[in-house]
């Protein structure tokens, strides 16, 4: 009878060295969690300042790479036409990230005094493929010439995905005249983007329309410097990043979810106890592929693959602990430290977790 007491009083205790162990295992959860968030936002920012130092060099070396010099001629020795050009955005789509494409719908239109150029028959695109060319129409009054083309292309466009869906990304589409025998200047006052033209889920950070002369070559006059043109039409699109995270981890989320769950669950009921976790892992792998396969390919540790990580690693261990778990209940006997010990884990697990996926991507948004 003594010692049914002494055993039943050993489960509803917890020995001297109970909570040291809890605490000690709460410390390392927290420690770990804090060294992916160090470690996660030091490379999201870096990313971040990274691309804010390539655009910013781009830019300055726009003036010396692509102004024209005054010397510039067309292959016959004249100088080139002057041809006022605007581009009006109809609609931007079908992204490819994987493929490094997107499709662009737009009206090109030129404006030009003189004859013996045709500058709405003679442009291409430096960066994409032209898939329709259908001229709207064209205008002549005396010496003056207008012409107006609806296009229809696949543009080129390598995507970053360190820090996607939190990243801004630049598009552009480079109009240049295959003749020489033009100048293009910018009509930025008729250049816009249309009020349709973004799809749904992604908003204007910027536009910029330039007209750049001189990216020829010499050969074709005889060792002369060749005017050649290109407008610029480039737009920064910044996508509703949250929303985009949510539905590419919806499923990551609910795998951690159901691990998180089984913590409430008495470790000798090993089949839910063990076995959600374990569905839920192979659930995060299969997430980890989805979104893998819809992204460019990386060789370093995006935001995509930090999160999944965290959820692999949050689920795995959840498993450890329902081992350590299992052990102190069903060996050592101890109820009450066990329940202590699930308790303690999981809130550890929720608050590590969450912080580290707002924190990650709040660190790729800066």
């Amino acid at each position: 009878m003594g010692k049914q007491v002494i055993l039943t009083k050993g489960k509803d205790t917890i020995p001297p060295g109970g909570y040291r162990f809890v605490m000690l295992w709460a410390a390392g959860l927290l420690f770990l969690y804090a060294l992916g968030v160090y470690f996660g936002t030091g490379l999201l920012r870096g990313y971040a300042s990274e691309t804010v130092k390539l655009r910013e060099t781009r830019m300055s070396l726009l003036p010396t790479e692509l102004n024209a010099p005054a010397s510039a001629r067309t292959p016959t020795g004249t100088s080139p036409v002057d041809v006022q050009v605007g581009l009006i955005m109809n609609h931007l789509g079908e992204f490819a990230m994987r493929e490094a494409a997107w499709t662009a719908d737009f009206n090109l239109f030129f404006r030009w005094t003189g004859d013996g150029v045709n500058p709405g028959e003679s442009f291409r695109l430096a960066n994409g493929q032209i898939l329709q060319r259908e001229k709207v129409e064209s205008s002549r009054s005396g010496m003056e010439h207008s012409a107006e083309y609806h296009v229809v292309a696949r543009m080129t466009k390598s995507f970053d995905a360190s820090r996607f869906p939190f990243s801004d990304e630049g598009l552009l589409v480079q109009v240049e005249d295959a003749t020489h025998e033009v100048r293009y200047v910018a009509d930025n006052s008729s250049s816009k983007i249309g009020p349709d033209a973004l799809p749904r889920g992604l908003k204007l950070g910027g536009l910029m329309v330039e007209a750049r002369s001189g990216r020829g070559d010499s050969a074709s006059a005889g060792g002369k410097t060749v005017a050649r043109s290109e407008l610029a039409f480039g737009l920064l699109i910044v996508p509703e990043s949250f929303g985009i995270y949510l539905k590419m981890f919806q499923a990551l989320f609910a795998s951690v979810a159901i691990a998180l769950i089984v913590l409430f669950i008495k470790p000798i009921h090993v089949d839910p106890r063990f076995g959600l976790p374990v569905g839920g892992f192979f659930a995060a792998v299969g997430n980890n592929v989805y979104v893998s396969s819809l992204l460019p390919p990386s060789d370093r540790f995006t935001l995509v693959s930090l999160v999944n990580a965290t959820g692999l690693f949050t689920i795995f261990l959840v498993l450890v602990q329902s081992a350590i778990s299992l052990y102190l209940q069903d060996t050592l006997g101890q109820e009450r430290l066990r329940r202590f010990f699930d308790h303690v884990s999981f809130s550890i697990f929720l608050l590590g977790y969450v912080a580290i996926n707002l924190v990650l991507p709040l660190a790729a948004k800066t």
